[in-house]
């Protein structure tokens, strides 16, 4: 599964059952910034609008779990796209933990607390 930077953000948003004002709402911006204009800069960068600076990636990991590894390989060129879960974008070193436990690869492109779910469209909307 390759995704965009921006679309791998959106996945993994999604897979925490957080929404773009939940996020938008747990980052502290100084000044304070008007709610609206932090779910309109995160759907830049979630729709690869905007590319995410070193400190946005920096707060953005603070309020959301992702792998920084896979971010930095869907961004560089020439670099092997990391093997990610087709529904929620999961990887080794960001896997799912639910009630048994973290999750485990039960094919190459699916993990365990994805088993019976459809995979995500790269188009669908936020």
């Amino acid at each position: 599964m390759t995704l965009t930077p921006g679309q791998y953000l959106r996945t993994r948003r999604e897979a925490a059952g957080l929404s773009i004002a939940d996020v938008a709402e747990r980052i502290a911006t100084a000044p304070r910034w008007a709610q609206h204009l932090g779910r309109g800069w995160l759907a830049q960068i979630e729709s690869d609008q905007m590319p995410a600076s070193f400190n946005t990636i920096v707060v953005l990991h603070q309020v959301l779990q992702f792998d920084l590894g896979a971010l930095v390989a869907l961004s560089a060129k020439g670099v092997e796209a990391p093997r990610l879960c087709v529904v929620c974008a999961c990887s080794e070193a960001d896997r799912c933990v639910g009630l048994a436990g973290p999750c485990l690869w039960i094919s190459d492109d699916r993990c365990s607390a994805c088993a019976g779910s459809a995979p995500r469209s790269n188009t669908d909307a936020a």
